[in-house]
């Protein structure tokens, strides 16, 4: 019997978000393609001397903003630790040498779009020189700047898209106002396409952020719950045998008799105060291994993460299930913790109490954290010692692809 879970259809936010960066980086070339074809074939040798080296300027200049305006997104990090420094999700603002650089090279282009408007068959072609130019610099810019770049862009290219027109009069087959509306509609155009990605971009990564929160606070949820009920449990006792030690150590050598009395009832406190925590904690660890799947599934999914489970857990033997379910559920708080996996697949073979349980996960970070558990039930060394009290084993492996597998598994009958 196998059982799957997962949903159809989730996208991963890290991967729409490097996609949607890589088109950006990829339109500059793209727009500047046609005016690159037109130096190629069409041009004459003073022309192309002229107008070359604006366009690899461009290109050069549009490609740098871009990666400063989308920042690939910080990585290694653990969840909730913020951006390291120098790195994160906003944009990184241009140093105003290169704002001066660049506003000298956008009316550049500009001029030179000007000086090929005449050509009704190139005129569009040329406007994406300054098209891609003012669309690089208003990804860094704040919304009314923003506006204020692409309309003051726009009518100067109108104007002098115009302008020289008329005054080339030479010009056949060049309709009054095309020029204008090819300069000024082409510049908003691919303004408005990078834009778009822009804001694509950043809403990728508020997703990824609302993913991130949602791990630690399920991780934060589930050990909340535990305290708190080991608190309500053991906070009552504990302040008793406080008040009991107090009185006892008062009474030493004034009243030997009720001094022996109140360290007897400390005594019978503390024994019942063991054994609810034991309690506590069987009832903690005594979790099914198929209720802690369902949990892990969800718990896993709700932070994007596609889990897919295969295997029956009801083949587990009833005395193994509380080992297993531990693994499950340190598996599942180690990948919500110390990964970026964008996948996790965790499968159960069962064969006559010889029982194995992998979790193998992506994202794994080139160097993994070590293991800081310390004690039954706590991290990877509390479920060594709790599979070595049942004949088994738990081990972790590492692939250079990035791949986390962490198995446990007995080989011999469940004691009874």
């Amino acid at each position: 019997m196998s059982t799957s879970f997962a949903v159809a259809g989730v996208v991963d936010p890290g991967r729409l978000g490097l996609l949607t960066r890589r088109t950006l980086l990829a339109l500059g070339p793209l727009w500047l393609l046609l005016a690159a074809n037109d130096v190629v074939f069409n041009l004459d040798p003073v022309r192309t001397a002229l107008t070359a080296p604006v366009i690899v300027a461009v290109l050069v200049q549009h490609t740098r903003l871009v990666r400063r305006a989308v920042p690939p997104r910080a990585v290694g990090r653990e969840p909730g630790a913020g951006p390291p420094e120098g790195q994160g999700y906003g944009p990184r603002r241009p140093s105003a040498a290169e704002w001066r650089w660049s506003l000298a090279l956008l009316a550049v282009a500009v001029a030179t779009w000007g000086e090929m408007a005449d050509r009704p068959y190139t005129a569009l072609d040329w406007a994406m020189v300054p098209g891609a130019m003012t669309a690089a610099l208003a990804l860094s810019l704040p919304a009314r700047a923003r506006r204020r770049l692409l309309t003051a862009v726009a009518l100067v290219c109108a104007v002098l898209g115009e302008a020289v027109a008329q005054w080339r009069h030479e010009t056949p087959g060049l309709l009054p106002g095309v020029p204008a509306a090819t300069g000024a509609g082409m510049l908003l155009f691919v303004a408005a396409v990078e834009l778009v990605l822009l804001r694509l971009w950043r809403a990728v990564l508020e997703a990824e952020q609302v993913r991130e929160a949602t791990a630690d606070l399920a991780v934060a949820e589930e050990r909340m719950r535990f305290a708190a009920d080991l608190h309500d449990l053991q906070g009552h006792r504990l302040q008793a045998i406080t008040l009991k030690g107090e009185l006892a150590e008062r009474l030493i050598g004034r009243s030997d008799h009720e001094a022996r009395a109140q360290l007897r009832e400390i005594t019978e406190l503390a024994r019942a105060a063991l054994e609810e925590s034991r309690a506590v904690v069987h009832g903690y660890r005594s979790a099914s291994l198929g209720t802690e799947l369902a949990n892990a599934v969800g718990l896993l999914e709700a932070a994007g993460i596609r889990t897919a489970v295969d295997g029956d857990a009801e083949r587990v033997p009833h005395q193994l299930q509380p080992a297993f379910a531990a693994l499950v559920r340190e598996g599942v708080t180690n990948i919500l913790r110390h990964s970026r996996a964008r996948h996790c697949r965790i499968t159960v073979t069962a064969d006559a109490g010889r029982v194995r349980v992998l979790l193998c996960n992506d994202g794994a970070p080139a160097h993994p954290a070590t293991d800081r558990g310390s004690g039954n039930g706590s991290g990877l060394a509390g479920l060594r010692e709790r599979f070595h009290a049942i004949g088994g084993h738990v081990g972790t492996t590492t692939h250079p692809d990035g791949r986390f597998e962490l198995a446990g598994h007995t080989d011999r009958e469940a004691p009874a």
